[in-house]
């Protein structure tokens, strides 16, 4: 599991794609159809689009479920690049302490509290950004490219 500051390599993104979801837990459904379908048309990302599809549901559901007073829509943004896709996904709530991520391995034992621990473990590297205006958990998954 790793924490790192994402950042986009030099030159344009091959395919930049953006959804809003309204925060209620029945439009959860729609984040998955919008990654597979973003997603799909790269041959070399297909191996991965399970597990950048989960690491998002997982991500767009805190959004959601954490937030139940918030009803502001939460943003997906998924970025192909040429050797890795980011996907964003932000949100207008109360935030998180973010001083606390990533948080330890969950108990076995619970019931709840595994969705960020998940998140990193599917992808190459997780940011999170959390205040007033509401969290950014940053996901960037790495492929290798269409060989030339």
């Amino acid at each position: 599991m790793r924490m790192a500051i994402v950042q986009e390599k030099g030159g344009r993104p091959r395919k930049v794609s953006r959804c809003h979801l309204e925060p209620t837990p029945s439009a959860l459904t729609l984040v998955r159809e919008f990654i597979k379908t973003t997603l799909e048309p790269f041959k070399p990302i297909k191996p991965h689009i399970p597990d950048i599809v989960f690491a998002t549901h997982e991500a767009a559901k805190n959004a959601v479920m954490h937030n139940p007073d918030c009803d502001t829509p939460v943003e997906v943004v998924c970025r192909v690049l040429e050797d890795s896709v980011v996907v964003e996904v932000n949100d207008r709530g109360n935030g998180f302490e973010s001083a606390n991520f990533p948080p330890p391995p969950p108990d076995l034992e619970a019931v709840a509290g595994r969705g960020i621990f998940i998140i990193c473990s599917l992808m190459d590297e997780v940011e999170a950004r959390s205040g007033e205006d509401g969290t950014r958990i940053t996901m960037l998954k790495r492929f290798a490219p269409n060989p030339v």
